[in-house]
């Protein structure tokens, strides 16, 4: 196999991460004047700052993750199979934010991040199969959603008056 670097799909990956990014970063920081800072979070949560970063830096690893799995050909059937779980789990990772900052149901993107957190697993596990250079960009992404999932039991903890469904109870 050939090992190209191919510019297009660089930028491509990314521009197809970032979208969603972006969408993720407007419904954290038009929640935090207003119901996100009125929750109660856990002591070791960073700033909201440190935060808008971390997201950045999630679909950025996303992006590099998608590139590195595209470039393992996605003609072949198991590189097919690991960008259609990919795409999954960036479906469902758009769901917790909406869940979470836009719905305001920390239980319920709970149960999602949950959701997220298997179908990275299993995004990783296919991609293992063909294309191990995404594992790289896939191991910290999950390290980050493993956080953000204790981070969102902690505040499910914290804040036990919430409605369960959010804004749609």
């Amino acid at each position: 196999m050939k090992n190209d670097h191919h510019t297009g799909r660089l930028i491509a990956s990314l521009i197809a991460c970032y979208i969603p990014g972006y969408v993720a970063l407007y419904l954290f920081t038009t929640s935090i004047p207003g119901w996100y800072s009125g929750l109660k979070k856990p002591g070791f949560l960073p700033s909201d700052l440190i935060v808008f970063y971390g997201i950045i830096l999630l679909f950025g690893l996303l992006g590099l993750s998608l590139y590195s799995l595209w470039n393992a050909g996605a003609g072949r059937s198991e590189v097919r199979a690991g960008i259609q779980f990919f795409l999954y789990t960036l479906t469902l990772l758009m769901l917790w934010f909406a869940s979470f900052f836009f719905l305001k149901a920390p239980f319920f993107a709970l149960v999602v991040m949950v959701m997220v957190i298997a179908m990275l697993l299993c995004t990783l596990a296919q991609i293992l199969r063909s294309a191990v250079t995404a594992a790289f960009f896939i191991v910290p992404t999950l390290i980050l959603l493993l956080i953000t999932c204790y981070t969102n039991l902690l505040i499910v903890e914290l804040n036990a008056g919430l409605p369960v469904w959010g804004i749609i109870s």
